[in-house]
């Protein structure tokens, strides 16, 4: 939730876990996952979501994830895990409860495709009913403040998927026509400030996109070459902030989505920032995944990707001043 939007109260468990996919933007599945809360109406606050582990690693895990939850100073914790084997959730979430300050876990739920089970005192012991639904409320109010919650993880990916086949083989041939008209401007005797040309280039674009118009192929391959210019990705990274960061983390994603490989990481950082910015962290992790998959060493996806897995609070970062 941003902050422009008004609070959403889950009153049952029923209303929490069909809360989890308009948090994540994506159905969790096979998941644990940590929400640390604030006051006595614990508001929502840093919340983390992982893979279940094998059958044993419960403790191992647990004990990883513990510190994330921590270090966010949260008053209280609601630890969960879903599963379509309920004993496997379970023994997670029991295992993330006893790796945390007993005093501070408001709630352990554990839940399988049809019933949701708690630890708390006097619980049913054979759970309760529930059921996901794309209607309800939480799900309704993500979805029109601009949010798009997919099925599960892995179709996040999609998202920010490079080309490939013969879209791939013309997307490289425009991305060395875009490198020719790059060098061939350059090298004008009426050149200029090339640097401030070419921001302001791509910050027209961007704008452009960002006003709903749908940019072409070429747009998009342009932007992506001219990113890769280090004072003209920064430009960039400084516009994006928790106001615009739904609708620049579209705009970098569909970059993404053109560009080669040796152009894919710009766009992929500043789409997995955005991402961040706008809370949600599975999207950034998958984008700063995937430019790490392509360059390694890529320093600002690095960076990006040790704040997101610290915990670090969208709210904390600050925006470097760059130089002209």
């Amino acid at each position: 939730m941003t902050q422009h939007e008004a609070p959403y109260r889950a009153t049952t468990h029923e209303d929490l876990l069909n809360t989890l996919p308009a948090m994540f933007g994506f159905v969790p599945r096979e998941s644990v996952i940590g929400l640390c809360v604030h006051g006595e109406r614990s508001r929502f606050g840093f919340r983390l979501r992982h893979d279940l582990p094998d059958p044993g690693g419960e403790t191992d895990l647990a004990t990883g994830l513990a510190p994330h939850l921590l270090r966010a100073g949260a008053d209280g914790f609601l630890v969960l895990a879903v599963s379509a084997d309920a004993e496997r959730a379970r023994a997670m979430v029991l295992a993330l409860r006893d790796a945390l300050p007993p005093e501070r876990c408001r709630l352990v739920l554990w839940a399988d495709d049809q019933r949701v089970w708690s630890d708390a005192p006097g619980a049913p012991p054979e759970g309760e009913p529930y059921r996901l639904s794309e209607h309800h409320e939480a799900r309704v109010r993500a979805v029109a403040a601009g949010r798009v919650i997919l099925d599960d993880r892995a179709a996040l990916y999609a998202e920010v998927a490079g080309p490939r086949g013969e879209r791939l083989r013309w997307l490289d041939a425009a991305h060395d026509e875009a490198i020719d008209a790059f060098v061939a401007r350059a090298l004008r005797p009426d050149a200029g400030d090339v640097p401030a040309v070419e921001r302001a280039r791509v910050a027209s674009l961007v704008d452009r996109a960002l006003a709903g118009e749908r940019l072409t192929d070429g747009d998009r391959v342009e932007i992506a070459v001219l990113v890769a210019a280090v004072s003209v990705r920064d430009a960039e990274w400084v516009r994006i902030d928790r106001d615009n960061a739904l609708g620049m983390h579209a705009v970098w994603a569909s970059v993404s989505r053109t560009a080669v490989p040796d152009f894919a990481s710009a766009p992929l950082s500043l789409a997995g920032f955005a991402a961040w910015q706008a809370g949600d962290g599975a999207r950034a992790a998958v984008a700063l995944e995937e430019a790490l998959r392509l360059d390694p060493d890529y320093t600002m996806a690095r960076l990006l990707m040790e704040l997101l897995q610290s915990g670090l609070h969208p709210d904390r970062w600050h925006a470097p001043e760059l130089s002209a």
